[in-house]
């Protein structure tokens, strides 16, 4: 039987205040904020299309990027996985657009992430990634319902 693997990235960017970038969405498929990211494209690297995808929905540049965590989505009905390669940043260059492909550029203080509307499981792996804490988190899939199950696996690799 085959299965559908499909490769994302997700960056968290820290900038010298303290403060996370994130984009506040105007798509319907998910309500609030999220950290830059988005599919990657045959042939980029993983990390290629990291730095690709935080051009294009922020203007930034990143000069490095370190890979912190592996999160995703398994559809176990579809035999489909979603594999998402957590980033951290906080070196880069250039001037952040108002608005990009995916939404309006904020920064927000590190420290008030609770205050703002961010879906519980995009909420915990930022507060992983941001105490580079190596993990595997995994959302599995309803099919039937159209949205995340309960089921959720977390394995943390650093203590």
């Amino acid at each position: 039987m085959n299965i559908n693997y499909h490769f994302w990235n997700f960056v968290v960017i820290v900038d010298s205040h303290n403060n996370i970038l994130l984009l506040e969405r105007n798509k319907g498929d998910l309500d609030g904020y999220v950290p830059p990211g988005g599919k990657v494209e045959f042939p980029e690297t993983f990390e290629e299309s990291a730095k690709r995808e935080v051009y294009e929905e922020t203007g930034l540049i990143l000069d490095q990027l370190e890979l912190v965590s592996i999160s995703g989505y398994i559809n176990e009905q579809k035999r489909e996985q979603f594999v998402y390669l957590d980033y951290f940043s906080n070196d880069f260059s250039g001037e952040v657009i108002k608005a990009g492909t995916e939404g309006r550029c904020l920064w927000h203080p590190v420290d008030r992430l609770d205050e703002l509307l961010i879906h519980p499981d995009i909420k915990v792996r930022i507060q992983h990634i941001l105490a580079k804490d190596s993990f595997e988190y995994q959302i599995y899939w309803n099919e039937r319902k159209n949205k995340p199950s309960e089921r959720r696996l977390t394995v943390n690799h650093r203590q």
